[in-house]
C-alpha cells in the first residue's frame, strides 16, 4: 500500500486571521458510524470543495472462493477517507487485497470541507450468497484505546483545526480596554511573521499534531510552524522561567485525562481577539474517548485581561494514514504590503 498524505491549501496569515472569529463562532461536528467526519465551513472562513471519489476498482471483480481480490481507490479534496467491510481509516490513494469468504460490497467514503462523496464496488465470490452492507459490518471488531503504564496511551497523530471552539466569549476586565485588538484592515495578522502561535492556538491551527507518550513524558509535535512542546509528567515548574511563545508546560494524569499546566508565556501571541500579559496561563485536557478521538479542552485565564476564565474545546481526531510533513514559513516569506491596495 502507498500513502499520500491530504494537505491543507490553507495560508498560514489567513490562517491565524481567521482562528479566533471561526472558534467562537462554529460548531464542530462528531464522527458517526459508517460516515465519514468532515469539518463543515465556519464563519470567516470559505467553504472549499468537496471531497471527490476519483476512482475505486476491485482487480478482479469476481474470484473463486479462497482467491483474493486488490482494490485501489484514489480521491481527491478530502479530509478524510475511510472504508467499511471493517477496513476503516484509509489513505486518499492505496491498495487493499482482500479475501472475502462470500460476494461483498465495499463503499469508499471522503469526507471534504464542502461536502462528501462516496463509491461503492462488489467483489464477487462465485457460488456464495451475496452479504449485505449491515451484515458485514456488523462483524466488525471493536477498536479499544491502547493503553500505557496503566493510563490511556494518546500517541498518535491528530488534528483538531477549526474544530477547537470557545465555549463563550471572552469577559474583559475593567480597565483592560488597551488588551482588546482594533481590528485594521491593512493587517495581515500574526501569521506572516512566522512566530509560534501559542497555546491552544497551536492545536487550532488546520494542520496535524502528533503526540508521543512515554510513562513520564509527553511531546507534542505541530506541523504549523515546525513547533514542538515537551510535557514532563509528575513534576513542578522549574523556577524563574523565561517567557516563551509557547509556555513551560507540566502534566499529571487525573483518572484517564491527562492534564497539562501551561505558564511561563511571554505577551507576544494573542487570544480571541485580546493581547494578553506574562500573567497569562492555560490549563489542557486531553482524553481519549475512543480509539480514533481525543476529546480536548484549554482553559484560559489573565488576571489583567479576562474578567473570568474560559474554555475552548473539542475533538482531536486520529489520522493513522497521515504523517507530519515539513512546514517551513520563512521560507520566501516576503512583505507585500507595498503591492496591496491599502483599505480605509
Amino acid at each position: 500500500m502507498f500513502f499520500e498524505k491530504k494537505m491543507f491549501c490553507v495560508a498560514a496569515a489567513l490562517a491565524a486571521a481567521l482562528l479566533c472569529s471561526a472558534a467562537a463562532s462554529g460548531q464542530a461536528q462528531q464522527q458517526q458510524q459508517g460516515q465519514s467526519r468532515h469539518t463543515p465551513a465556519l464563519a470567516g472562513f470559505p467553504l472549499g470543495p468537496s471531497g471527490h471519489v476519483d476512482s475505486f476498482t476491485a482487480s478482479p471483480a469476481v474470484i473463486q472462493p479462497g482467491q483474493s481480490s486488490w482494490l485501489s481507490w484514489a480521491a481527491v479534496n478530502s479530509d478524510d477517507t475511510s472504508m467499511d467491510q471493517c477496513i476503516g481509516i484509509v489513505p486518499t490513494r492505496g491498495l487493499y487485497m482482500v479475501t472475502p469468504k462470500a460476494t461483498t460490497t465495499y463503499t469508499f467514503s471522503v469526507g471534504g470541507r464542502g461536502g462528501n462523496d462516496k463509491r461503492s464496488i462488489t467483489v464477487t465470490v462465485v457460488g456464495t450468497k451475496p452479504i449485505s452492507p449491515e451484515e458485514g459490518n456488523k462483524a466488525c471488531p471493536a477498536l479499544t484505546i491502547p493503553q500505557m503504564d496503566g493510563h490511556p496511551d494518546l500517541s498518535g497523530v491528530y488534528i483538531g483545526g477549526f474544530g477547537i471552539m470557545a465555549s463563550a466569549n471572552p469577559v474583559m476586565k475593567p480597565g483592560a480596554e488597551k488588551y482588546k485588538i482594533v481590528e485594521d484592515p491593512n493587517d495581515l495578522g500574526q501569521g506572516v511573521l512566522c512566530v509560534p502561535p501559542g497555546v491552544p492556538a497551536a492545536t487550532m491551527q488546520p494542520y496535524p499534531l502528533q503526540i508521543i507518550q512515554k510513562p513520564k513524558l509527553v511531546v507534542i509535535l505541530y506541523e504549523a510552524y515546525g513547533i514542538f512542546r515537551v510535557i514532563p509528567l509528575d513534576v513542578e515548574h522549574p523556577p524563574d522561567l523565561d517567557p516563551t511563545y509557547m509556555g513551560n508546560s507540566v502534566g499529571h494524569w487525573e483518572g484517564d485525562t491527562l492534564v497539562v499546566d501551561v505558564t511561563g508565556f511571554n505577551d507576544k501571541t494573542d487570544i480571541a481577539g485580546f493581547h494578553h500579559t506574562t500573567a497569562y496561563h492555560v490549563e489542557e485536557r486531553y482524553k481519549r474517548t475512543s480509539y480514533d478521538t481525543v476529546m480536548y479542552s484549554a482553559t484560559v485565564t489573565d488576571p489583567n485581561v479576562f474578567a473570568q476564565p474560559f474554555t475552548y474545546s473539542g475533538p482531536l481526531h486520529l489520522h493513522p494514514e497521515w504523517q507530519l510533513q515539513e512546514y517551513v514559513c520563512e521560507e520566501n516569506n516576503q512583505n507585500y504590503q507595498d503591492l496591496l491596495e491599502k483599505k480605509k
